[in-house]
């Protein structure tokens, strides 16, 4: 799976009752080579992210960036050559999580974000019912897909706010909707 799919659920690591290390190192100062993640890689990216959830930090904060065409996917065919992101992951109740993350990258939009999530549940051997939406976030336009990913009721909600330089992403995995909502709702509405 794509590191930035990785995202696609740190927090499904608990529904799996845990799973090999997502972290790759790599030098975050050196020309973007190689793909990779760990806790730290860009704090500047990191400290963009709500620091709380529901009343308490994350159970997991990382970033990354991805500069392969494997794992860049779609976007590669945008001609994006390096994407960073950075995540919180937040454990909620017996197998539900929801990940914050934002996205960051020349040209990069939310509709090549949705499109990338999308082709990559498309891709995935599990994951079924998938039904793509163009909502609103805060009067913004929105990419959200609902999938269902072996048992796993999963969403993908993301946007950008206009003159802005990042695209916001709220995933969650077996959430209630109101945990959803105050996901979508802990993100700025303008840069």
């Amino acid at each position: 799976m794509p590191a930035l799919a990785g995202l696609i659920l740190a927090s499904l690591m608990a529904a799996c009752g845990g799973s090999p290390s997502l972290y790759t190192s790599f030098d975050p100062a050196a020309p973007c080579s190689t793909d990779g993640r760990f806790p730290g890689a860009y704090p500047s990216l990191e400290a963009r992210l709500p620091t709380t959830f529901q009343g308490r930090a994350p159970d997991s904060l990382d970033s990354g960036r991805n500069c392969t065409a494997t794992e860049l996917g779609t976007l590669a065919g945008h001609g994006l050559h390096e994407v960073h992101f950075a995540g919180a992951s937040w454990f909620l109740s017996g197998n539900a999580g929801v990940t914050l993350a934002v996205f960051t990258g020349d040209g990069l939009t939310a509709e090549w974000i949705g499109e990338w999530y999308e082709a990559t549940a498309r891709a995935a051997r599990n994951t079924r019912q998938i039904d793509p939406t163009r909502p609103q976030v805060a009067g913004y336009q929105a990419y959200r897909l609902d999938t269902i990913n072996g048992d796993s009721v999963q969403t993908v909600i993301d946007w950008a706010v206009p003159g802005g330089d990042a695209v916001y992403v709220v995933i969650a995995a077996d959430a209630p909707v109101a945990s959803i909502a105050a996901a979508t709702a802990a993100f700025p509405t303008d840069h």
